[in-house]
């Protein structure tokens, strides 16, 4: 099944600067490994999914509604999941 594993992509989710390994399928939105991501670092409070927001190594935010495959991420290669700086207003 080597043709299934090419579709897996292994990254290093950095949640609030604790890195936890994931492994997700290429066809799957980004925006889908927030839950397992929280929950392998242990972050408690997983009620609020749509303020947490991906950044590549330079800061740059990625679109979670995006498939994982489109970003071409390298093995293993690290991306931050933090809060979103609300706005109050």
């Amino acid at each position: 099944m080597a043709k299934d594993e090419d579709k897996e992509i292994h990254l290093k989710v950095v949640v609030n600067g604790k890195a936890v390994p994931l492994k997700a399928e290429q066809s799957v939105l980004l925006g889908s490994l927030i839950f397992e991501a929280l929950d392998k670092a242990k972050v408690a409070d997983k009620s609020d999914l749509d303020r947490w927001i991906f950044t590549n190594e330079a800061g740059t935010q990625l679109d979670k509604s995006q498939k994982v495959g489109s970003f071409s991420f390298a093995h293993n290669q690290e991306v931050f999941l933090n809060l979103s700086a609300g706005v109050v207003g």
